[in-house]
């Protein structure tokens, strides 16, 4: 477990272009290759804190296929200061005809603690991304800290999402009726570049999710829920993508 003495700013690339998969680690953000495209963020020495800033930059060129996860969780925890956010800024780049699956395991955003999350995908031409993500306000007993989620994506230079979430566990506002209505966990897919599979919308012990349709073409589901409901229905649905893990891989 990491004492919270000093932030830490760190930026971490990866990139596949012609057949070679390259990557540069920047503790505590520390890249494994698992796979011939398959890669996996290895987290160190704790954390994140509040204060902290780390980016992810991933790089997919023409034709390329990659597919990035965690190792484990990812879980938020207070810094040094009271109330002092932590970031992760994750830049996803593909080029014309490369696809890209960026699958994190769930972030956790422990009591007391303040996470501000953004992915930014970039696609060009007939390129094609998943992006799968969960949150989970708390461990177990708590209420869960405050988390803003922000999505981007931009197709051949054309905005094409822009969405911001935002929970706070401790918020009777964000976590009553207008809000996730009690829930721990919302996690979303985002699909861009095919069309979606599946239902438009439906409920089952423990979650609830509806998906809306983008001109991408493709899609953006939102589940909301316990912990496992949302993880159960976000995996359905990413077993239904064209775009998946590579062949052999583990499914992180």
């Amino acid at each position: 477990m990491r004492v919270p003495t000093t932030e830490v700013v760190a930026c971490a690339r990866v990139s596949v272009v012609d057949g070679r998969l390259t990557w540069a680690s920047a503790p505590p953000v520390v890249l494994r290759r698992t796979g011939p495209r398959q890669v996996h963020v290895v987290a160190v020495g704790g954390g994140p804190l509040g204060g902290d800033r780390l980016r992810l930059v991933v790089e997919v060129g023409p034709g390329e296929r990659l597919t990035v996860h965690t190792a484990a969780a990812t879980v938020v925890q207070p810094g040094r200061e009271a109330g002092a956010e932590a970031a992760f800024a994750v830049d996803l780049r593909v080029a014309d005809g490369g696809e890209l699956v960026w699958r994190p395991e769930p972030t956790v955003v422990c009591d007391g603690a303040a996470w501000s999350s953004s992915v930014r995908v970039d696609l060009a031409g007939s390129a094609r991304a998943r992006v799968v993500e969960q949150v989970v306000l708390g461990r177990a007993g708590q209420r869960g800290g405050r988390c803003s989620s922000a999505l981007d994506v931009v197709v051949d230079g054309a905005p094409l999402l822009a969405t911001t979430t935002v929970l706070d566990g401790a918020d009777p506002a964000l976590t009553g009726i207008g809000g996730t209505g009690g829930a721990r966990s919302v996690g979303t897919v985002l699909l861009v570049g095919d069309d979606p599979d599946g239902e438009d919308a439906g409920a089952e012990d423990g979650v609830v999710w509806a998906r809306s349709p983008l001109a991408g073409p493709g899609s953006l589901l939102t589940a909301v829920g316990t912990v496992r409901g949302v993880g159960r229905a976000l995996a359905r649905d990413d077993e239904r993508a064209l775009v998946g893990p590579a062949s052999g891989a583990p499914d992180g």
